[in-house]
């Protein structure tokens, strides 16, 4: 997408509301906007409202991107930066701070923008500094050799408003060259984007914050035995929103899945912003060996068995080529219905390059028979495969006939491989036994 002035020529990529003026010749035209093959004029004002909402509001997590870039196909992948995203270039030593207005470019775009600011100043800085003038040349020729792909280089973004992307090039399967973290704000962030900041004194607490220490590990207040919390007990502890920063309660329960484990229920809501969160953590301790579960998916009442999925999970649905990362879709308990339609929110989340109107005709075609492939096995007429792979034993798919054996469900116990107990953070722990 680029706007253009029919009074200046001027175009740009940037995406950001302001002032109803050409910012190169302060006239008040049309502007093109350039979407994809096609062309159309707007005014100024219509054309604000549009970047106002496609922006979007402030998602309840901000989110890390690293992107691998080896390929002409890698330079030339869509970024969607909000006004908050912060670029790195580690190889280069490049750090972009955020700019305050959004933008739709590429990621040679954003190689070509800072070569183009630094080519205009150094022509002035020869002048006045020669010798910083030939390291900003030595810089611009480091910079142009990234565009050539002779070796393979990291763009990372970091946006705490969690509207940024880097496009994808296969739906449903996670792009090796993208990595998408998501984190919680922290208080800098919070101030960063204008949101509320927690309160300083205790004065605001509410009145019955004493009552709610119970649930708390308080050593003054009792025994290790005394403090422990039962199956149907809630903890309430006190933690500050990560959205707005507002005094909060995260509650949490212990949960017994039968014939599995123990799992921690954790949710948080904010009275003031309306932010919620839960989170499902498995409970014990990490399993001697991996755990792999196949459910053969053969009508809808499959839809409904309850799934636990740990973050430490794959899934794999072979039929449409499905292959969920670890880490993806975070630790979840719900139905595999429920997973197929959190699946397809987290897609249309991660790519807005698909289906919108800029979006190639290849790549839109694409994204939505991918799509069309979900649904079909939400109507359970479809027989599917759901693997559930977890090297860390803590994933579950519910057995209809338990105690019995499941005859649609397969499940194998593997031992992990030195990599996997590194990811999981044991390897050492393993070494220090033997």
């Amino acid at each position: 997408m680029a706007f253009e002035c029919d009074h200046c020529g001027y175009r740009s990529s940037d995406v950001q509301p302001g002032g109803n003026l050409c910012t190169k010749c302060s006239q008040s035209p049309k502007i093109h906007v350039v979407v994809g093959n096609g062309t159309c004029s707007l005014t100024a004002t219509s054309l604000l409202r549009s970047c106002r909402i496609s922006l979007g509001q402030i998602a309840q997590l901000g989110v890390e991107i690293l992107c691998k870039v080896s390929t002409e196909s890698d330079l030339q992948r869509s970024v969607l930066l909000s006004d908050s995203a912060v670029i790195k270039i580690p190889s280069v030593e490049l750090e972009i701070p955020s700019s305050k207005r959004g933008r739709l470019t590429t990621v040679e775009g954003i190689i070509n923008e800072v070569m183009d600011n630094l080519s205009e100043t150094n022509e002035e800085l020869r002048k006045a500094d020669p010798e910083g003038a030939t390291r900003v040349a030595a810089f611009l020729a480091k910079l142009a050799m990234l565009k050539s792909c002779t070796e393979e280089f990291d763009v990372e973004i970091r946006d705490p408003s969690g509207n940024s992307a880097i496009e994808g090039l296969e739906p449903g399967k996670q792009d090796p060259k993208i990595r998408r973290k998501e984190f919680k704000r922290s208080a800098v962030d919070n101030a960063a984007l204008g949101l509320q900041q927690p309160p300083d004194d205790d004065e605001e607490q509410p009145a019955d914050a004493e009552e709610h220490d119970e649930g708390t590990t308080d050593g003054e207040k009792g025994t290790a035995e005394d403090n422990e919390v039962g199956e149907e007990e809630i903890m309430i502890l006190r933690e500050t929103c990560p959205s707005c920063g507002a005094p909060g309660e995260s509650r949490m329960k212990i949960q017994v899945i039968p014939f599995f484990k123990e799992v921690i229920l954790m949710a948080f809501a904010c009275d003031k912003c309306g932010y919620r969160s839960n989170e499902v953590k498995p409970g014990g301790q990490i399993a001697d060996k991996g755990r792999k579960t196949i459910l053969h998916v053969t009508n809808k009442e499959d839809l409904s068995r309850d799934i636990l999925k740990s973050d430490t999970a794959i899934i794999d649905i072979p039929e449409i080529e499905l292959m969920l990362e670890a880490g993806t879709l975070g630790s979840v308990f719900t139905t595999i219905e429920g997973m197929i339609l959190k699946v397809k929110e987290s897609i249309q989340q991660t790519n807005p390059f698909a289906l919108g109107d800029s979006a190639a005709t290849d790549s839109k075609s694409k994204f939505r028979s991918f799509f069309q492939s979900l649904d079909k096995l939400l109507t359970g007429d479809e027989r599917f495969t759901v693997i559930l792979d977890d090297p860390a034993g803590n994933s579950f798919i519910q057995n209809l006939y338990a105690p019995d054996p499941d005859p649609e469900m397969e499940i194998q116990e593997y031992e992990r491989d030195e990599e996997q107990d590194e990811e999981l953070g044991i390897k050492d722990l393993k070494l220090s036994e033997a």
